[in-house]
């Protein structure tokens, strides 16, 4: 888990590649949600990445809240949903 000082941009980024291992994009969308762990507080909901080059996106965070966030990277292709996580925090 990386450790970020308040106030730093957090830049979430992700890559996504097909079945070959070859870098792909998802035909519908590619999001990302953000959650204040403990808190119940989602900070980021479902929002679009920025893509970088196929199948690389990436969503600078700054925040002004202390503590341990979850992060839900959603590639969306047509019906097919494929989620990854990462962890960080900001002290």
């Amino acid at each position: 888990m990386a450790n970020f000082v308040n106030g730093e941009t957090v830049i979430c980024s992700c890559t996504v590649k097909n079945s070959s291992g070859t870098l792909t994009d998802p035909s519908t969308s590619m999001k990302i949600t953000i959650d204040l762990i403990g808190q119940n507080n989602v900070v980021v909901n479902d929002v679009a990445m920025t893509k970088d080059s196929t199948g690389t996106y990436h969503y600078d965070y700054l925040s002004t809240m202390r503590g341990q966030f979850s992060v839900k990277f959603k590639a969306t292709d047509g019906t097919r949903i494929s989620i990854g996580t990462d962890t960080f925090n900001l002290v």
